[in-house]
């Protein structure tokens, strides 16, 4: 497990936000469509799959934070927000550090449609 290594893994951002994130000596490492059927795990490892590809949404953010104390999330994730709307956030967990980063991506998606239905109609 890759808990130590601690990292972002960010999809769909423009290189001046990356920029402004590896501004506060945080490691960023950008994913792209080559890597989207890698798991987490590897990604975060640097190990490479040339047999990774897969189409990843267009127009879509992911932030997927790994081994960041709880201070250090919120003030990062506070940074962050500062600079980056929209998109989803997620913490490596054992249990997705074994998904693709396709599957996780895919899987959040679905969870802040689901919440997104889930307020509409109430105030």
């Amino acid at each position: 497990m890759a808990t130590n290594n601690k990292c972002i893994l960010a999809y769909g951002l423009d290189q001046e936000q990356i920029d402004k994130i590896k501004g506060q000596n945080i490691k960023v490492i950008e994913v792209n469509n080559k890597m989207a059927l890698m798991k987490i795990e590897d990604i975060i490892n640097g190990n490479t799959n040339d047999n990774s590809y897969d189409e990843l949404p267009l127009n879509e953010k992911a932030l997927i934070f790994n081994g960041f104390k709880d201070e250090q999330l919120k003030v990062t994730i506070r940074y962050i927000r500062g600079f980056v709307q929209g998109g989803v956030l997620a913490i490596s967990t054992p249990q997705n550090y074994r998904w693709t980063f396709s599957y996780l991506l895919e899987h959040l998606i679905e969870e802040r449609e689901w919440f997104k239905e889930q307020q509409k109609g109430r105030k």
